[in-house]
């Protein structure tokens, strides 16, 4: 029973903070489930986070139901699963009555960018980290950096399934 409102607890929080989107949830994750319950080691939320983002849905979605099913089993799943919605459900509910009167309000306007940069640190932390992991050699980084610059450069009209094959096929010819 304990273990179920840790879980509930970390996956609450993980919810809370996911302002901004999935990208957003990895430093979140990260933080509550390596660094601070030490329920996964950083190998083992890779492999996590590369399921996650495999299967359809939420990256927070599917990390909370396969940490809470490795960790409890299918009780483990339906609590985390449910933890980490819950937040964005209670939120909508409060505050779509009051979007728009609030629209138009400068402090609301201004709090909202300010949130946009700490989501944007969030992202640039989760690229640090997993850069880090995934980056062994210059090689590796020459790779990553061309198939950056020609998502980049391309703007959106290169799918990106296109430089993740050929960041695959480089990997095999030169290593």
């Amino acid at each position: 029973m304990l273990m179920m409102i840790k879980l509930f607890m970390s996956f609450m929080l993980i919810g809370l903070g996911a302002y901004g989107g999935g990208l957003v949830t990895i430093p979140l994750i990260q933080h509550e489930l390596v660094s601070g319950r030490h329920w996964l080691g950083f190998d083992e939320m890779a492999q996590i986070l590369a399921i996650a983002q495999m299967t359809p849905g939420p990256i927070a979605v599917n990390a909370a139901t396969f940490t809470g099913f490795r960790l409890s089993g299918i009780p483990g799943s339906a609590v985390a699963t449910a933890a980490v919605v819950l937040p964005s459900i209670l939120i909508l509910t409060l505050i779509v009555p009051w979007v728009e009167k609030f629209r138009s309000n400068g402090y609301v306007n201004k709090f909202r960018n300010g949130i946009q940069l700490g989501v944007l640190s969030l992202i640039l932390f989760a690229v640090w980290s997993y850069g880090v992991a995934a980056v062994r050699g210059w090689m590796d980084l020459v790779i990553a950096a061309a198939a950056f610059s020609f998502l980049v450069v391309f703007d959106g009209k290169l799918h990106p399934i296109i430089a993740i094959l050929a960041c695959g096929v480089m990997g095999v010819v030169i290593f």
